[in-house]
């Protein structure tokens, strides 16, 4: 009797030569976001999560983040790359509308941005605090 393969995700090491068409989207989901910290400043991390041969982690201020410019009462977002090679990549963050998911309610995108070694990019005031606590679903 032949035993069943099962088929695990594709490993690559190193950047895959493509088109923008190979894109990778990387869902990060903060779960029980009205009960993180409001205090400006203070962090929410993801676990670290691999893409195109780099380590990311997205870093969340619930309350407002710690650098100039940042408002009070306003969510910030990064992207970081934890790996010690620089790189260049395109990211955007995205809040989809809670009845409506094709909807995007509030969406950052950038030009290519150049990530050097445990660096990250983001928005200071990506969007206010009040606002993103209508847009939860289940917390």
């Amino acid at each position: 009797m032949d035993a069943a393969v099962k088929v695990a995700a594709d490993v690559h090491v190193g950047t895959p030569p493509g088109p923008l068409s190979d894109w990778v989207m990387r869902k990060v989901h903060f779960h029980g976001f009205a009960g993180l910290p409001t205090a400006r400043g203070v962090s929410v991390k993801s676990p670290e999560f691999s893409c195109f041969g780099h380590q990311w982690l997205v870093v969340l201020y619930p309350g407002g983040g710690r650098l100039e410019g940042s408002k009070e009462g306003h969510v910030s977002v990064y992207l970081h790359n934890q790996s010690p090679e620089s790189i260049q990549a395109y990211f955007k963050f995205v809040l989809k509308h809670p009845t409506d998911q094709t909807k995007r309610s509030f969406e950052t995108g950038y030009a290519i941005q150049s990530f050097v070694a445990r660096e990250g990019k983001g928005r200071h005031n990506f969007a206010k605090r009040e606002t993103v606590l209508t847009y939860l679903n289940n917390g």
